[in-house]
């Protein structure tokens, strides 16, 4: 499945780049003789192998060893601290730990479980190394398209991440359809500041580039007067990125950077692009964003129209070979035609279920009538049949999205909770321009805190996506009758001020 995709592409440009200066060959070789070294310190079929770092060749390069050897690649979020990273490597369980010199500090004291460790800058020498025997193109046995080639912590609103599975059916079928839905061809060049932690980074980008035989030009993290440098080089002709990158691109250019000429393809997702800065982006840039809709558990279901019209403030029509539903609470019953309902995902990219957790990926799907398993995206949609488009227009729950990153409300509400003074906290997505919602705290205390004091222990705590950017201070939280803070009451709040 997605190694024959692989496979494929080198055999139509072995000599063609692939990953910046890399070829198709190369990369192929190096993965190889990292695969190797894997197989030497025990990695075997079926092992996780966790992968904790900032972009670099090495984050390629053990995710493609992984799945060379048939093990399972554990992409972990970088800006993930003591919590979050201890819930991951004890729930991955994994065999071999790879991390950078500036990650690997935070893996101190964190129980692995006796795994191997690598650090990246050996990976990427090991990549180097010609007196390496190289792995045979397959393990012993090549993997299953069902068995989990990738498993990626999801943020839910309660509760403990949990490890979204998606098999080499998944990984080949998302990286199919949005090859086909987008036109990308061997000729294209992709630059990504995306982070290869995140299904948008390592799949959207990074696998369906190596699937389409083009070239990726990677770099450890976006910063706008870079990406504009480089997007006015000759040859890049797409560009992935969040709402966030889309406003800091903006702001450059009228700040007096200068656009870069238009490119074929500018797609954002991970969180909702705001229309003003579509048409601002359109306007200053001369091309129109792609927006498309996704998640983890299925990559991605909807997207904008490569050919238009790119309708502003939507998410398109569905990609090839994926079905959507917008049914009814609780159901798979489609409601009328314009009405709002929860979006239900079917098709081959939909994912095989949370790691270990039987339970969760039951309730995650609602089964129909003639038997087919729906995903339940948790989001609320409603069809424009005017535009022939989907809309996302909200979350059944209360997770908020900032900057592609998902934020538990619960999880931060604890952490605050924690500081001598608080008595108790909601927090709440605030919308923004730039980052799709910021969180922000609303503390109502026994005795003055020192807010800065506050702030400084959440980091220590958090990752920094996850600190509210706005502390509020209230005499008193809105409750109900039954004494549950009243969180309608405080966007309602917000929206006021």
């Amino acid at each position: 499945m997605l190694l024959d995709l692989f496979d494929g592409a080198l055999a139509d440009r072995p000599s063609a780049l692939a990953l910046d200066d890399l070829t198709h060959r190369q990369l192929h070789d190096a993965a190889l003789r990292v695969a190797r070294r894997f197989d030497v310190l025990g990695v075997r079929r079926g092992d996780r192998v966790a992968i904790y770092s900032e972009n670099r060749h090495a984050v390629v390069l053990s995710y493609l060893a992984a799945l060379r050897v048939g093990a399972i690649a554990v992409p972990i979020n970088v800006l993930y601290r003591r919590s979050d990273l201890a819930h991951a490597i004890g729930d991955a369980q994994p065999s071999l730990v790879v991390s950078s010199s500036g990650a690997a500090p935070f893996l101190e004291g964190i129980d692995t479980g006796g795994a191997a460790s690598l650090d990246a800058a050996e990976v990427e020498a090991c990549a180097r190394n010609d007196s390496l025997t190289q792995l045979r193109p397959r393990p012993q046995r090549s993997p299953a398209p069902d068995d989990p080639a990738l498993i990626i912590y999801t943020s839910g609103t309660t509760g403990v991440s949990k490890g979204a599975m998606l098999s080499h059916r998944n990984l080949a079928a998302i990286a199919s359809q949005l090859t086909a839905a987008w036109r990308w061809s061997g000729s294209d060049v992709l630059l990504c500041t995306l982070p290869l932690f995140h299904v948008h980074g390592l799949v959207a980008a990074l696998t369906s580039s190596l699937v389409a035989g083009g070239r990726l030009l990677l770099r450890e993290r976006f910063d706008a007067a870079a990406v504009l440098e480089c997007l006015h080089a000759a040859g890049v002709t797409m560009f992935f990125g969040v709402p966030t990158m889309y406003v800091r691109l903006i702001e450059r250019v009228r700040a007096g950077g200068a656009a870069p000429p238009p490119l074929r393809l500018y797609v954002s997702g991970s969180a909702a692009l705001s229309a003003q800065t579509h048409r601002d982006f359109e306007a200053l840039f001369g091309a129109s964003i792609l927006e498309r809709y996704g998640a983890t558990e299925f990559g991605f279901a909807l997207g904008n129209r490569y050919g238009g019209p790119r309708v502003a403030g939507s998410v398109g029509i569905p990609l090839p070979g994926v079905r959507v539903r917008v049914a009814a609470p609780d159901g798979t019953e489609p409601v009328s035609e314009g009405d709002v309902g929860e979006l239900l995902v079917d098709g081959p990219n939909v994912f095989c279920g949370y790691w270990r957790q039987p339970a969760a990926t039951a309730a995650a799907f609602a089964v129909d009538g003639d038997g087919t398993r729906w995903y339940r995206s948790g989001d609320l949609a409603r069809y424009d049949p005017d535009a022939d488009v989907y809309r996302i227009v909200g979350r059944i729950k209360e997770l908020i999205v900032t900057g592609g990153f998902n934020v538990y409300p619960r999880e931060v509400e604890l952490a605050i909770e924690a500081f001598p003074g608080i008595r108790a906290c909601a927090v709440i997505g605030k919308p923004d321009a730039a980052r799709g919602e910021l969180p922000v705290a609303f503390v109502e205390t026994e005795s003055p805190i020192d807010l800065e004091a506050l702030e400084a222990s959440l980091r220590e705590r958090l990752a920094s996506f996850k600190v509210p950017k706005d502390i509020r201070v209230v005499e008193e939280l809105p409750r109900n009758a039954l004494g549950k803070i009243d969180k309608p009451a405080l966007n309602r709040r917000l929206s006021e001020i």
